[in-house]
């Protein structure tokens, strides 16, 4: 049939360029009977019949051979057609698989996004805690750095003051010491 015919099989057709289809030849001719027939005409009859012959027999050939190659096309496309199926299939495995890594990357992602929320969290309480604890840190310098001030100016007051109590108990013992000498000195009898 048409569906199986190729390029090679047209190619194949003018290796017969005047043959003759079986068709062509008038079948119905008129049987004569060898008595009314002369050598002449059975011999024309019979090379015409052999031409017959081999027209078919050449034709059955080309036949054959556009069959085997209809043959082999059938067969390499049932091949194809079944490694095509088998593609088919590996590729659905192949997808199904790959459906299953996605779904696990998936799943994974949420896990890590969550964890990463979690970890964020306690990112942000540590921090502000850490802030809090510097500020209390630099609260607790600033007021060392006060106290510090006040120890140094009270310590500054209490030298100043010692030194200026020093100075007037060292006044007031000399002044001790020059009414001692001068008591003493009136308690003494002037003859």
């Amino acid at each position: 049939t048409g569906e199986y015919a190729t390029d090679e099989e047209e190619e194949m057709s003018p290796m017969f360029p005047n043959s003759i289809e079986v068709f062509d030849l008038a079948e119905n001719q008129e049987m004569l009977s060898p008595v009314e027939l002369d050598p002449e005409k059975l011999a024309h009859k019979f090379k015409e019949l052999q031409i017959k012959h081999a027209v078919t027999q050449a034709e059955i050939q080309l036949l054959k051979r556009k069959l085997a190659h209809a043959e082999q096309d059938k067969l390499r496309w049932r091949m194809e057609r079944a490694q095509l199926e088998q593609n088919i299939r590996d590729s659905k495995e192949r997808m199904e698989k790959l459906e299953g890594y996605w779904m696990e990357a998936q799943s994974l992602c949420k896990a890590v996004d969550e964890h990463l929320k979690e970890t964020q969290a306690q990112y942000q309480t540590l921090e502000r805690k850490y802030n809090k604890a510097k500020r209390m840190i630099k609260e607790y310098q600033q007021k060392e750095i006060e106290y510090l001030k006040k120890e140094t100016a009270q310590r500054r007051a209490q030298e100043e003051s010692e030194a200026t109590h020093k100075e007037e108990t060292d006044n007031l013992q000399e002044k001790v010491g020059e009414m001692l000498v001068f008591i003493v000195l009136a308690s003494i009898p002037f003859y």
